[in-house]
């Protein structure tokens, strides 16, 4: 290889050439280096004789020689070291000196750098999720990157050149934080802040903002930076936290701490609804809280035996863990029946995340409620993760407020409502209907100091907790039990009657409450009369009680509970172990009562009761359709003696099975006469209480009375009466559909006023139903009634039953009972109950000239 000229002669061009800054290259047609200057070792790398002679590539590989004297860039790589960006520029030599190419090199790595550094700032900025602001000297807008428009709906001509406050809100209560960001600002020094703005569009926001100052060699031009975070989300959360920590501190009522927070909930994610469900002692739901959601769908879910297929919330609180139904149609812990409750809604996906209390309880479960198919975000976990603690301090807030409540008012060694409650439930009672009715009934028990001294105070607790249990059994269902004092217990019931309804005392005499409160009296007294076992020994206490019943009780409870007291004092000076009223008139009516239950028991020995038969026709066409036996009693020395007051008696003193079998012997022997002597009764109804359902002969006596008579089955009628229904309806429904199957009518009496329900009415057998007088009284005066009676007609042709109406007395209340088509009607204006005697000449009358007799009835 021939050597360049530059390097001839004592001082050759080489010499100037390496002491230039730059590189320089020169290069044969081949592509060999034939010269490299110091500097271009120095930025390759190498002793400037070891590249002479190799390839111009080893020593720049990215050097392209056909690039001409534009000058590029490119990359150089040395093993250990940084990358350096070398300039290029290449320009043909003289090849006749051995030069073809002159290749000139100047470092450009600083530059280099700070360009990508410039672009990678350009990027960060318009790829960033968090808006940019820069500011001039007058505090006006200059730039910003693209995420300050989707964060607030501006573009850039929208608000360059103009001041700041463009975006950001002037609301009144946000006057002092802009103050104060503009004195900041005026300050040119670094600082941050949360305030409000407000978008293009008019939404609230809320801003997290950094502002930096721009600096120039470590000195402030003017400018500065503001960087601009999205905080809404973060404030919504802080300040439903806030307004929840509220509540909950200043007593707010559960149930309401519970709305705010589906509420607000609600308002943080729109496109959810929420629910706090939660459960019972005994397992069942019931929904705490809601916010959207209609009333109608939470109470659906009250009572609801929680379980792992009883929804999404079920799920959840049998589990104790989260669980997702992003597609309610298809979740199989979704049923039918509860997919119907969500549909209307257009819920779609269930979320439920259990209420876990501090003691690892489950309680309940929040549920997030979506109107499409999904799965929450994460957002939607921060919002859940924000409240479920909050549902749980409710919860046990709750429960505290309750445990207190529990030990003011209840008792801590029985367990019952304490004195204290007793005085609020009475208040609650005293301006209301039910004040009319009610008992109040105090117990004593005799000689408890005594007892006390000699069992210790463990022993006379163990005492009052079983003598507790026995006045519970005692009363049952008939009223409520209570602790009033260290030996006091009282109860309070009512006389049997709906207030202000038929047969109530109404504050007047109160006897109808006498004995009512005769029979709990004589219950408790038996209940008390056994020994009590207590360490192993045999303790007997009896008990002094006082009854304040009818206007003995006067208008305010301090009254009903001082003359209560004065009566348990009269029953202590009588002995004890007895019961007394307040009024002599009342303990003259309960000692009465005790004679008339042995009177009614010797009357039904020796067959000095009677039946008396009240017709049943057709308003249409008068045909009759049957007679139901009501029982009487004349009494030798008191005279006659209401149904009113023996059936009650009856009930109470255990004479009712006796009372019921003879009515339906009677009956039925009467029937047989009657079909002896051709008089055309179709059949005769007898009505039969709820404690002959619950005897499980009463099919086989009905049948032995058919057989005995020689009467057809279909020739008698039992009635039930409502109040049988909730005695128990499995032995009712068992008993009636023995009744039907021997061929004997089920009618069901006085319907509407009681417990009845469309479903019973579908499990009972029923052949008859019959309105209560109360509905066909309201006939010609309340709406309602006309409403009730023509449905009850409606479910009778519906069912196949026949419908009898009760109580018709005028001639207006037949014809429009006859308009809605009722079949058969019953009362006073057809007939009085009449003596056996005379009914044989009724139905001849009747029969001649029944359509002249339905045109003669008077109109009132």
């Amino acid at each position: 290889m021939r050597e360049p000229a530059l390097y001839n002669g004592p001082s050759s061009l080489s010499s100037v050439l390496n002491a230039l800054a730059g590189g320089v290259i020169m290069v044969d047609d081949s592509g060999m280096v034939v010269f490299a200057n110091d500097a271009s070792v120095a930025m390759c790398g190498g002793g400037g004789d070891s590249w002479v002679g190799r390839p111009v590539r080893d020593m720049v590989p990215a050097l392209d020689l056909t690039s001409g004297p534009v000058p590029h860039e490119l990359p150089l790589f040395r093993p250990g070291c940084p990358v350096r960006w070398l300039e290029a520029v290449v320009a043909r030599g003289d090849a006749s000196d051995g030069a073809a190419w002159i290749v000139t090199l100047r470092d450009v790595s600083v530059e280099v750098g700070r360009r990508e550094a410039g672009e990678l700032c350009s990027t960060v900025v318009n790829r960033t999720d968090r808006g940019v602001m820069v500011l001039d000297g007058l505090d006006r807008i200059t730039y910003v990157n693209p995420a300050f428009k989707h964060l607030l709906g501006y573009r850039p001509e929208d608000v360059l050149l103009r001041d700041v406050s463009v975006v950001l809100s002037a609301e009144e209560a946000d006057m002092p934080v802009l103050r104060e960001f503009r004195y900041n600002l005026r300050s040119r020094k670094a600082f941050e802040i949360d305030l409000r703005a407000r978008s293009r569009g008019g939404r609230e926001i809320w801003l997290s903002t950094a502002v930096s100052p721009v600096c120039d060699d470590g000195a402030a031009d003017g400018d500065v930076i503001v960087l601009l975070a999205d905080k809404t989300r973060a404030m919504e959360l802080q300040s439903l936290r806030q307004d929840v920590t509220t509540a909950l501190s200043s007593a707010t009522d559960f149930n309401d701490v519970m709305a705010l927070i589906c509420k607000r909930v609600e308002a943080i994610l729109p496109d959810v609804l929420m629910s706090v469900l939660l459960v019972t002692e005994e397992g069942t739901a019931w929904m705490a809280g809601r916010g959207a959601m209609p009333e109608s769908f939470a109470s659906g879910f009250d009572g609801m035996v929680v379980g792992p297929m009883v929804g999404t919330c079920g799920a959840a609180i049998y589990s104790g863990h989260e669980v997702l139904a992003p597609d309610i149609e298809t979740d199989p812990r979704w049923t039918p029946a509860l997919r119907d409750k969500v549909r209307p809604l257009g819920i779609c996906a269930n979320w439920s995340i259990p209420v876990r209390l501090r003691d690892g309880t489950v309680a309940g479960a929040l549920a997030l409620y979506f109107l499409d198919r999904r799965e929450p975000t994460l957002w939607h976990r921060r919002v859940v993760d924000a409240c479920i603690h909050f549902c749980t301090l409710a919860v046990e807030q709750e429960r505290a407020r309750v445990r207190i409540a529990q030990l003011a008012h209840y008792d801590a060694v029985t367990g019952l409502p304490n004195r204290t409650w007793l005085r609020e439930h009475l208040a609650s009672l005293q301006d209301g209907p039910g004040w009319c009715g009610l008992t109040l009934i105090a117990i004593d028990l005799d000689q408890f100091r005594t007892i006390r001294d000699g069992l210790g105070g463990a022993g006379a607790d163990e005492l009052l907790e079983t003598v507790a249990q026995r006045l519970k059994r005692a009363v049952g269902q008939e009223g409520i039990l209570t602790r009033t004092g260290e030996d006091e217990f009282s109860i309070v019931t009512g006389c049997g009657r709906t207030p202000m309804g038929p047969g109530c005392c109404v504050d007047r005499d109160g006897f109808i409450a006498v004995d009512h409160a005769s029979v709990v009296a004589g219950a408790i007294l038996r209940s008390m009369a056994l020994p009590f076992v207590i360490n192993g020994l045999p303790v007997t206490s009896g008990v002094s009680i006082g009854i304040c019943a009818g206007s003995e009780k006067g208008g305010t409870v301090d009254t009903l509970l001082r003359n209560t007291r004065i009566a348990v004092s009269r029953a202590r000076d009588a002995g004890g172990n007895c019961y007394r009223f307040f009024s002599p008139a009342m303990n003259q009516r309960a000692r009465d009562r005790v004679i008339m239950g042995s009177a009614l028991r010797t009357a039904l020995a020796s067959d000095r009761l009677r039946l008396v038969y009240q017709p049943q026709v057709s308003p249409h066409t008068g045909a009759i359709h049957g007679v139901e036996a009501l029982a009487r009693w004349h009494d030798p020395v008191r005279g006659d003696i209401s149904p009113v007051r023996f059936i009650p008696l009856a009930e109470e003193t255990g004479l009712i099975q006796a009372l019921g079998e003879w009515a339906l012997r009677q009956a039925c022997r009467q029937m047989a006469r009657w079909m002896a002597e051709g008089i055309g009764i179709p059949s005769v109804s007898v009505n039969l209480s709820a404690r002959h359902f619950r005897e499980p002969g009463l099919p086989s006596m009905i049948a032995a009375i058919l057989q005995e008579t020689g009467i057809p089955a279909n020739r008698l009628m039992v009635e039930m009466t409502e109040s049988t229904m909730i005695a128990d309806l499995d032995s009712t429904i068992q008993a009636a559909r023995a009744i039907r199957a021997l061929g004997v009518g089920l009618s069901m009496d006085d319907f509407g006023t009681g417990f009845s329900t469309l479903a019973n009415l579908v499990n009972l057998p029923l052949n008859e139903v019959k309105i209560d007088r109360s509905f066909v009284d309201g006939l010609n005066r309340v709406d309602e009634s006309r409403l009730i009676v023509n449905a009850v007609l409606g479910i009778g042709r519906n069912l196949g039953m026949s419908i009898v109406a009760e109580g018709v007395e005028t001639k207006q209340q037949l014809e429009l009972l006859d308009e809605l088509g009722c079949p058969v009607v019953q009362g006073f204006l057809i007939s009085h109950p009449l003596e056996v005697e005379h009914l044989a000449g009724w139905v001849r009358t009747w029969l001649q000239s029944y359509p002249a007799s339905l045109a003669r009835l008077p109109a009132a």
